[in-house]
């Protein structure tokens, strides 16, 4: 039987996997096309996100198969990981809902609006820090080397990625981004 922590580890997911699938089906009906122009270079864009899925996929490999690894985690930092885990998701999915017909991975190319409500209101990049937070989790739940290097180069070419966004929304948006930047921070 796995154990508890583990369990709340697949949950989490299954949960969020349940919860971006309805919102991407929900607004493919609406034609809403959700790949976008990478803002830095498409290798290093896609590299980052690679690197940082796969953690996530660390995670789940260490949940359901515990003795993988060369580490053996101490549950009370397994059940850290775990929590810290939860709270990510629900970042990533409230993001996500929050952002409606705006999600795009990338740069749109059709119009949309500046969010500046909600959970964006804190952060202005909430969906990447709880993606980064993910992987973070998934270091302390699984710390593989490689996880934790994948996480690192995920972590520095998100930052870039952050950077490129958000020179294109001070482009479109103009002084209401620059207004939104002087009261809201970058990550939180």
């Amino acid at each position: 039987m796995p154990a508890p922590h583990s369990l709340v580890v697949l949950s989490a997911f299954l949960f969020m996997g349940i919860a971006l699938i309805i919102i991407v089906l929900k607004y493919r009906k609406r034609g809403i096309h959700f790949l976008g122009k990478p803002a830095i270079d498409q290798f290093y864009f896609l590299t980052a996100k690679g690197t940082l899925f796969t953690t996530w996929l660390l995670f789940i490999v260490k949940a359901v198969f515990p003795k993988i690894g060369y580490i053996q985690v101490p549950p009370t930092l397994a059940w850290i990981a775990a929590s810290l885990l939860w709270i990510a998701v629900l970042i990533v999915v409230t993001a996500f809902f929050e952002l409606g017909e705006s999600i795009r991975v990338g740069l749109p190319s059709q119009k949309t609006e500046l969010k500046t409500t909600g959970i964006y209101r804190y952060s202005r990049n909430p969906l990447y820090v709880g993606t980064i937070l993910i992987s973070m989790a998934s270091c302390l739940y699984f710390p593989d080397l490689v996880n934790v290097c994948f996480t690192c180069y995920g972590i520095f070419i998100h930052h870039r990625i952050i950077k490129g966004e958000e020179a294109y929304l001070s482009a479109t948006f103009g002084q209401a981004w620059a207004d939104y930047q002087k009261h809201v921070r970058r990550y939180v």
